[in-house]
């Protein structure tokens, strides 16, 4: 979709027809050249003879080509939905979560990757667009911070007050934080989402795999912010960016560093196809006026249905 003022493309890709369709009717118009080629291989008397038919046309008179060309470029500005708003259109809420699972487990804590967790988890606050967020954190057990919302700022304040001491329990199930994620966007109704799990790849085993591939076969994709500790802690295993890796391709997403957030936020930010849903909403909220741009195309058309003079 694309804004022009008061007028919103809804399928702007069509648009694309527009200077396609005029280029090939200079073309015919031009390749035709007056009767050059006909004057080559017809005599003249019998080139005036088809001439007075109406079966040979001169380029410099003809206006078929550009009445095609005309009416194929409506046909494309039509099935390129310009559209406005509804006066009375219902406000809709919007369905595409962004959900973050933050790891709170010891190896993160203790191994000075927090303050890179909360900044990266951060950010992504700052660059969540207009999609509704919700945060959760995890350690031995996972814990719902909030549900989807769209204003962030409490969520802001709710990160700058996490700390070492914050989660009851230790231990490291991203697995149950990935079974939560799933359950709080079943609530929310999402129609599609993101989880992000912003960790340094502890305890990533076949249960969680098998978690993001659930959430992938309900339309969810999930991604990583890998958190590098600084030490790795006494006993705790190191960094597992293999197993991010192949839990973010079980669950159709990527893997960001904190350093290097922006492929990230670009995919979240970025178009997608639209779901069923939204397209069956497009029809309260948009007046499509398409179908005139096509009625238009079809006057440019009656042109070439000129009769023929009888000899």
């Amino acid at each position: 979709m694309i804004p022009l003022g008061a007028i919103l493309i809804l399928r702007p890709f069509w648009l694309v027809g527009v200077p396609l369709a005029l280029i090939a009717a200079w073309g015919l118009a031009h390749r035709s050249n007056g009767g050059a080629r006909w004057r080559g291989v017809i005599d003249p008397h019998l080139l005036a003879f088809l001439q007075s038919r109406g079966a040979v046309d001169p380029a410099s008179r003809s206006l078929r080509p550009w009445l095609l060309g005309l009416a194929a470029a409506l046909l494309a500005v039509g099935l390129s939905g310009p559209a406005t708003r509804r006066a009375d259109a219902p406000a809709f809420r919007n369905l595409d979560v962004i959900m973050i699972l933050m790891d709170l487990s010891p190896s993160v804590v203790m191994g000075g990757g927090l303050d890179d967790a909360r900044a990266s988890v951060s950010r992504l606050l700052d660059h969540h667009g207009a999609r509704p967020v919700a945060l959760a954190v995890y350690a031995g057990e996972s814990f719902l911070v909030s549900v989807p919302i769209e204003e962030t700022a409490s969520l802001q304040t709710a990160i700058g007050a996490i700390g070492a001491d914050t989660m009851p329990v230790a231990g490291s199930r991203p697995d149950r934080a990935l079974a939560l994620a799933r359950m709080t966007l079943a609530d929310a109704a999402s129609e599609r989402a993101d989880v992000v799990l912003v960790t340094d790849g502890g305890a990533l085993g076949p249960a969680a795999l098998s978690e993001a591939e659930r959430l992938r076969a309900t339309g969810v994709r999930v991604s990583a912010v890998a958190i590098a500790p600084r030490t790795a802690p006494y006993g705790m295993p190191p960094t597992d960016t293999a197993g991010l890796v192949r839990l973010t391709a079980a669950g159709g997403g990527i893997v960001a560093t904190p350093d290097d957030l922006n492929p990230l936020i670009v995919r979240l930010t970025g178009q997608r196809d639209l779901t069923a849903g939204e397209r069956s909403r497009r029809s309260v909220l948009f007046h499509d006026h398409g179908r005139w741009a096509a009625a238009l195309a079809c006057l440019a058309l009656l042109g070439l249905f000129r009769r023929r003079r009888a000899v």
